[in-house]
């Protein structure tokens, strides 16, 4: 049932759209609107000329609809002014969205869909893209957002969708986590904290995050990245800027209209950094990312797959774009070559309103004896998540091993010590 501010807000889109007015550049004139179409409301509705009652105050209604008109609406305004709303889902006028406890939360009063369409419209246009009945579709647009915030948007409109229209918003956030954090939170134990923090002091090591779409990729590397070592130059690529990590000898690069994460690889490699990161592989440039590992870069990138293993498969897909006469075996065994370590990190959703993240393997990946698929050896892993994580092997390799050693020497412990859960200061 339509009530009283839709239908007001409605009719003010409407002269908005058929008046062909910016609201970026237009506010003045958008206000007037407002103004004139509330003041009518309100004595159509004294008179008994409408079928809704007048407002109780039409000042700030006029206030809402202004928000609602110019910016990203009233009830997605304070949702994305939310530090700690991660996601934001809407069909038509229902929003929902997720926090970054894992809770999943449904706004109680629904919003106008041809607000949320317009919202949407504007927020894609501003980035440069097209979202009408030609164009139905926008995957992952970088947007800018009220407060300086952006935004990676995902929407769909008819006749794509049945419906007005169909998003996903998603806020990176400024986690400032570390790997002690990851301990507090349940994700990690000490000793496996420790391992990896170890881990990210070893010169040129190259590490894998795997995991399902929201189970915490971005922010387990967030908490490596902390670990490095800053004297180490470190460039990081993303599409959207979702790291935060400071870097004293380093930048953050991102992608543009004119760049994709291809270039930016391309051009990290003649840059010649110590270490390369990638908060996310999806397409051609994983090919990429192997060259710039076989010039001895330190590499750090998460992909999504439903296990450790699986992970290396999902890499050969994204790069048979790039070098398609290979097979995907082969593609496969570059990347099995290339990285010494795996993390898989999972999630549960089973509870309906919240999410559990954890990390639920760290494995090495040693020489593979087969083609069939690419074999790690778990060193720390849980048998599901939720359950206790637990010290699996201790065979990094002798490689590795003699790596990790040589970082803990001046600490007079070796690393099988801190497997063992050996404290040390790093």
């Amino acid at each position: 049932m339509t009530t009283a501010y839709q239908a007001l807000l409605g009719k003010v889109h409407g002269i908005v759209v058929a008046r062909d007015l910016d609201v970026a550049v237009d506010g003045e004139a958008v206000r007037r609107i407002v103004e004139t179409e509330t003041e009518r409301f309100q004595r159509e509705a004294t008179i008994g000329a409408a079928r809704f009652d007048a407002f109780a105050d039409p000042a700030d209604i006029v206030g809402r609809l202004v928000r609602d008109v110019e910016g990203v609406g009233a009830e997605m305004e304070d949702l994305i002014g939310d530090p700690d709303v991660e996601e934001i889902y809407g069909t038509d006028g229902e929003l929902t969205y997720r926090t970054t406890t894992g809770e999943t939360v449904g706004v109680a009063t629904p919003v106008s869909p041809q607000a949320v369409l317009h919202t949407i419209q504007r927020l894609v246009a501003a980035a440069g893209e097209e979202l009408d009945s030609s164009h139905p579709r926008a995957d992952g647009v970088r947007v800018f957002l009220p407060g300086g915030r952006q935004g990676r948007l995902t929407a769909s409109i008819a006749p794509r969708v049945d419906g007005t229209v169909s998003f996903t918003l998603r806020l990176p956030q400024k986690r400032h986590t570390t790997l002690e954090d990851l301990v507090g939170f349940g994700s990690l134990t000490p000793a496996a904290a420790r391992f990896l923090a170890v881990l990210m002091l070893v010169p040129r090591l190259k590490l894998l995050v795997v995991g399902p779409p929201g189970s915490g990729k971005t922010t387990l590397i967030e908490a490596c990245l902390r670990a490095v070592t800053p004297r180490r130059r470190t460039i990081v690529a993303e599409d959207n800027r979702e790291l935060t990590a400071p870097l004293l000898n380093g930048e953050y690069w991102a992608t543009s209209k004119v760049e994709d994460l291809t270039d930016l690889i391309r051009s990290a490699r003649v840059a010649s950094p110590a270490l390369i990161v990638l908060g996310e592989l999806k397409g051609a440039e994983a090919w990429d990312l192997v060259l710039a590992g076989n010039l001895g870069t330190g590499v750090i990138a998460a992909v999504h797959a439903d296990s450790a293993s699986l992970g290396f498969d999902a890499l050969a897909t994204a790069a048979s774009l790039a070098v398609p006469a290979m097979s995907s075996e082969q593609i496969r065994d570059h990347f099995a070559r290339i990285f010494d370590v795996v993390v898989f990190v999972d999630l549960d959703d089973t509870d309906g309103d919240k999410t559990v993240r954890q990390v639920s393997e760290i494995s090495v990946v040693p020489p593979q004896m087969s083609t069939g698929g690419v074999a790690v050896t778990p060193i720390f892993a849980r048998t599901d998540i939720g359950e206790p994580m637990e010290l699996h092997s201790t065979d990094l390799g002798q490689l590795l091993e003699r790596k990790c050693n040589r970082v803990l020497r001046r600490h007079r412990v070796t690393i099988g010590d801190v497997l063992a859960g050996t404290e040390v200061p790093l």
